[in-house]
């Protein structure tokens, strides 16, 4: 028996561990006939759609052409070779003849078969011949996928757009969603001076008033008009989130709550003072928990329970509490620079160490937890390891002494492409009987920038290799432009990382969805890619500029212009911004080749219109920026000349051109915050046009303003 090489079925991503031809060529029809004897009703649909969406027509009365699915006992299989983690994922496939056999130990490999055989389907459809093959298969890695953190897009994503991303995810091989509950930023102040950003997606129980809504303002250029919505999250929408948690039973995609514990929490902590971090005069802070006060555990306590009780009937594989980044933050509306410290000082907690409350804090979480229902606790590496010293044996003696140290696992993130940070490795926690996760980054800023991290994703799927993490699980949000990392992720997590790099997997992966075209794809990707990571651009996006530091606000675009404006003469910044938009626009020009192709699936034209999106917001703020500094060295003799403002008001037009396409472009759930960022340059020139026909002809250059920000947000009473 001859084993196909690993390029023989292109279609197939992430690829099987073995494939065994087993003589002659099969004879595959469209249209068979499914049999699922002892799948379960939830499995035989998500096969039966799969199979669909791939062509494949499932009808009752063929005879010949048939695919059989069945769960088998483990012991009917020759699972030595499987980690026993990976053994539920395990599936074996075998074409012969007219007839294809899926067979699998649990139901989940039912479904990873179907995956596999809806890419040998594709082929088959081209008119190629499908040898008679065996198939047997299994992940590297048990636990792989996305964590969609709560911010601005996944907080208006509809019960359809989580189901479209729990399928692209099983379209992977990834079994894990993770949904971001609850958490705050007070620095950032992204929809207005007076609004920290807090984000609370569910209801919780006993306190009806805790509704933070957010407010996003943009303009509109399809519409011609400046628009507001303020609103809660989708996921407040009655039974949607509980749909999603059985939307991915049903395709083998575990939803997993994450929710703040300590850090990034100012909203309760100001809502529910009693609760809160006090000072030394016993005054709530606004940032954190009393953690040792049994008010504040009573909270979390009721708060949990229902989650897991409402989303969840009663019992779940994990619970993620996150606990990262205990840090002063930003609370108080209407006092944006007034920061205040998670860290108790009440009398309760002055006489303990922050590391010791913690430590117990974090302990009391896992055994609450998991005398919940709660298989397992996942929680963020970062305060244990960097931010604190608490991860060493006296934490692991102590998690023993309990029963709990199996039931603990640390997620291990970092963001940098080049290195990972000396205190975030798996071993640290590993040597100590602690399992763990890594979190590469597969999408973030997706609503002021295009995200580069592939490299991210490789590093650190290699220390989850080297260090034997036991899940690969991102820091991310979701938009479809970033189904590349994504992918690199699953085909890390499922084929490891031996052999391999990001390079070789990402050219599979086109190939896999854009066969012929795929060095177009990757072409204009590499356009995209360094115009994107351009530092010099970088500096440009409204989103660096939205935050607290030392003290103030920062202002836009003043602050990108004095910037840029500081390179020169070493750097010439505007042939910089030249450089970055006409990269963009070649990136731009090749996904519309590549949009002219009838054929393309959903998820192949959702990708590819949001990288247009992306693009497009490049070449409008590098030139934009570029035309702004022109602008400025033409003012430096402090004449404002009358044919500025014709100028201006062209310079105005072409920018929000841009932005009608990307309106139209862009994931709906996304087109309100990546508006928002981009209209605030909007606002900026149309007071600065204002001011140009007001000092025209004048030696008025000085009473210019270069500060923008939005119009001012509707009051209840208009």
């Amino acid at each position: 028996m001859a084993k196909a090489q690993h390029m023989e079925f292109p279609d197939i991503y992430p690829y099987p561990k073995q494939i065994t031809l087993t003589g002659g060529d099969s004879d595959l029809s469209l249209d068979i006939r499914l049999v699922t004897s002892n799948v379960s009703p939830l499995q035989r649909k998500a096969v039966r759609s799969v199979l669909t969406m791939s062509g494949v027509r499932v009808v009752a009365n063929k005879k010949k052409y048939v695919i059989d699915a069945q769960v088998l006992s483990p012991e009917d299989f020759d699972l030595s070779e499987v980690p026993e983690a990976c053994r539920k994922d395990f599936y074996e496939l075998r074409i012969q003849g007219s007839e294809v056999y899926i067979r699998a130990p649990e139901q989940d490999g039912t479904v990873y078969a179907a995956h596999t055989l809806a890419a040998i389907y594709k082929r088959h459809s081209r008119g190629e011949i499908i040898p008679n093959l065996v198939v047997r298969d299994w992940p590297h890695i048990p636990m792989r996928g996305i964590f969609v953190e709560n911010k601005w897009g996944p907080d208006r994503m509809t019960e359809q757009d989580w189901m479209q991303t729990i399928d692209t995810l099983a379209s992977f091989k990834m079994n894990v969603m993770g949904i971001g509950l609850y958490g705050c930023w007070g620095s950032c102040r992204f929809e207005g001076v007076n609004h920290p950003t807090e984000f609370l997606m569910v209801p919780v129980p006993e306190h009806d008033e805790l509704k933070p809504t957010h407010t996003l303002r943009w303009y509109s250029p399809n519409r011609e008009e400046w628009r507001e919505d303020t609103y809660l999250p989708t996921q407040w929408t009655s039974g949607m989130l509980n749909n999603v948690v059985e939307y991915g039973k049903e395709r083998g995609v575990t939803i997993i709550p994450f929710v703040n514990s300590y850090g990034h929490n100012t909203y309760f902590a100001r809502m529910i003072p009693e609760i809160s971090a006090k000072d030394a005069q016993g005054k709530p802070t606004g940032v954190g928990y009393c953690i040792n006060s049994p008010k504040t555990r009573e909270f979390v306590e009721k708060f949990y329970s229902d989650i897991i009780d409402r989303y969840f009937g009663g019992k779940l594989e994990y619970f993620h509490i996150q606990m990262d980044e205990v840090w002063p933050d930003y609370p108080w509306p209407d006092e944006p620079c007034k920061d205040g410290s998670p860290i108790c000082k009440c009398k309760r907690c002055k006489g303990k160490k922050p590391e010791d409350s913690i430590q117990d804090y974090v302990i009391w979480l896992v055994k609450m937890l998991t005398s919940k229902g709660v298989k397992k606790v996942v929680m963020w590496n970062d305060q244990l390891s960097r931010h604190m010293d608490i991860l060493g044996k006296e934490f692991a003696n102590r998690l023993a002494a309990e029963g709990l140290k199996d039931k603990l696992i640390l997620h291990w993130w970092w963001y940098s492409n080049q290195s990972i940070d000396e205190k975030n490795h798996v071993s640290m926690g590993r040597k100590l009987g602690i399992n763990g996760w890594v979190a590469p980054m597969t999408c973030y800023y997706d609503w002021s920038t295009y995200d580069y991290r592939l490299p991210n994703i490789e590093l650190m799927m290699r220390m989850a290799d080297k260090e034997k993490a036991c899940g690969a699980v991102s820091y991310a949000v979701h938009n479809p432009s970033h189904i590349d990392h994504e992918a690199l992720l699953a085909g890390f997590a499922w084929e490891s990382t031996t052999g391999q790099n990001m390079q070789k997997l990402n050219r599979r992966w086109a190939q896999a969805l854009y066969g012929a075209n795929a060095d177009t794809y990757l072409k204009a990707m590499k356009n995209l890619t360094e115009a994107a990571q351009d530092d010099t651009c970088r500096s440009c996006m409204y989103y660096s500029y939205s935050y607290v530091s030392g003290g103030s606000l920062h202002t836009y675009p003043k602050e990108p212009l004095e910037k840029l404006e500081a390179l020169a003469p070493q750097k010439d910044p505007i042939a910089i911004l030249t450089n970055v938009s006409q990269k963009a626009a070649q990136a731009d020009a090749l996904f519309q080749e590549l949009l002219a192709d009838e054929s393309l699936k959903d998820l192949q034209k959702s990708s590819l219109c949001s990288l247009r999106a992306h693009s497009l917001r490049l070449q409008a703020v590098a030139d934009i920026f570029r035309w702004l500094l022109e602008l400025r060295a033409n003012l430096a003799s402090g004449m404002v000349k009358k044919s500025m403002a014709t100028a201006c008001a062209a310079a105005r037009e072409e920018y929000v051109a841009k932005l009608a396409l990307i309106e139209k472009l862009s994931p709906t759930w996304l087109v309100p915050s990546t508006l928002q960022a981009l209209s605030v340059m909007v606002a900026f020139l149309d007071q600065l046009l204002e001011s140009i026909k007001l000092y025209g002809g004048k030696k008025k250059a000085s009473a210019l303003s270069w500060a923008g920000e939005l119009p001012p947000f509707r009051t209840q009473e208009e």
